[in-house]
């Protein structure tokens, strides 16, 4: 019996290793995604509300095969503050440390990164299929159930941190966009050749629920269940 509690208690201490801290929980995430379905690669962008619940100098979240290029973060009428990054692929989580205290309260964190569509199944991945003539397509699309939302964007990919998502995902002007909420407005993006397919704010759900794909498709007729 001894020996049955010591192995509950070691690995009780493994799993709360793995779990985020409650000092920051997130309220609404604003998300941009840019892929490239001829190199495989995906460019992004996130503005995410955060909630501050104690002082802390470090926001710590889940990120999975992510290149992290900068993090800010700054309260409505304050100046930024620029943080740094460390990454721990162990523990799928990256660490952003500030050179100041932050206050309780509600902040706006940014965080620009980019990443690779993958071929795993996971995450935000590549695949393709052959259409009548046998011709390939590629297409981007989304498996984050149940911890592979971290491998798309930095994010809190933990069910119980369950937020707002705005998604908006720049595309090439002949693909078709589709995420959780209905399209709000389809507009010329700053790079050309390129559009920006705005969806309306699902919502609070988990991370896991958040859904994207981009490819050639067409719509059909709608249908009515009896």
């Amino acid at each position: 019996m001894k020996g049955l509690i010591s192995l509950m208690s070691d690995t009780d201490v493994d799993t709360a290793a793995y779990r985020l801290p409650l000092t920051a929980t997130p309220e609404r995430y604003e998300l941009r995604l840019s892929p490239n379905l001829k190199k495989f690669t995906f460019d992004g962008e996130e503005t995410v509300t955060v909630e501050i619940h104690e002082p802390v100098d470090m926001v710590v979240l889940n990120a999975l095969d992510l290149e992290i290029e900068t993090v800010t973060i700054a309260r409505d009428g304050h100046e930024q503050i620029a943080g740094t990054v460390t990454l721990d692929a162990e523990r799928e989580q990256a660490s952003l440390r500030f050179p100041q205290v932050l206050a309780p309260g509600s902040w706006r964190l940014r965080v620009a990164f980019r990443g690779s569509l993958n071929d795993k199944l996971a995450g935000f991945y590549r695949s393709s299929y052959q259409d009548e003539s046998g011709q390939d397509h590629v297409l981007a699309s989304t498996q984050f159930e149940s911890t592979d939302a971290r491998r798309a964007f930095p994010c809190w990919d933990e069910p119980a941190f369950k937020a707002v998502f705005a998604v908006t995902l720049t595309v090439d002007e002949g693909l078709t966009a589709i995420s959780n909420g209905s399209v709000l407005r389809e507009t010329a993006s700053g790079e050309a050749g390129k559009k920006d397919v705005m969806f309306a704010d699902t919502i609070k759900m988990s991370t896991y629920l958040v859904a994207f794909v981009v490819g050639e498709f067409e719509a059909g007729e709608a249908v009515t269940a009896a």
